[in-house]
């Protein structure tokens, strides 16, 4: 395969990270920089005056973005939701580790195309799942069963580069030091994100494209938000 294939192709990864190596990888990496600029991002969008009483966390992973939000949104009630069971015991590991203020954690073992909400959220968060999706309308309609008319949506992704050259050298550039396992599943999820223009096509398809706002953000991240302003 060349790069003008990868540049119109993603290429799979899987699913579900179920293989406890890469759980204790992803629980034990260093994401500190990337992770809490997309959360001082989400902060600044919804400004002072958004507290939030329920959050959605979907694709919640082992914890690390979860903590985050709990930390920006101490009082709020969040529901982490993975398909992973090895993800999801890590992320409530992280919370016994490190403790908890008046928000209530939930987390919940399900599939995106099972899993129905009791109620919606004031906040729909998700962070890089979106490319482990064979069908990313699954992710959408997840989004869409979580939403009510004054939900803040915010979604935070990988785009898949311009050619196998560019994922190399962000692999090396952002987690070099990391074990090789990570650096495998890096470089696996650079060929299986979407394009931003391929998001845009989803967000038109499903009506959302006047709702919700995408920008890149960085060499290999891009956000996608609510219009509305709190």
């Amino acid at each position: 395969m060349n790069d003008l294939f990868i540049k119109h192709h993603r290429i799979p990864e899987p699913e579900l990270m179920t293989d406890s190596n890469q759980a204790d990888a992803y629980a034990n990496a260093d994401f500190s920089e990337a992770h809490s600029s997309i959360i001082r991002t989400l902060v600044d969008l919804t400004g002072s005056r958004f507290v939030p009483k329920r959050i959605l966390d979907l694709g919640a992973g082992s914890g690390d973005m979860t903590y985050r939000l709990h930390t920006a949104f101490p009082s709020a009630d969040i529901y982490a939701v993975d398909g992973s069971e090895e993800m999801l015991s890590r992320n409530q590991k992280l919370f016994q580790e490190k403790g908890k203020a008046a928000g209530e954690i939930h987390w919940e073992l399900t599939t995106l195309q099972t899993w129905i909400p009791e109620q919606p959220f004031d906040l729909i968060f998700s962070n890089s799942l979106l490319h482990h999706l064979a069908d990313p309308f699954d992710f959408w309609g997840a989004v869409q069963r979580a939403t009510y008319e004054e939900s803040f949506i915010f979604v935070s992704d990988l785009f898949r580069p311009e050619s196998f050259q560019e994922a190399e050298f962000l692999v090396n550039q952002y987690s070099g030091n990391e074990p090789d396992v990570l650096k495998k599943d890096f470089y696996n999820s650079l060929l299986a994100a979407y394009r931003i223009e391929e998001v845009e096509s989803m967000l038109i398809r499903l009506k959302l494209d006047q709702k919700l706002k995408i920008d890149k953000i960085s060499d290999r991240h891009w956000i996608c938000y609510s219009r509305n302003v709190l």
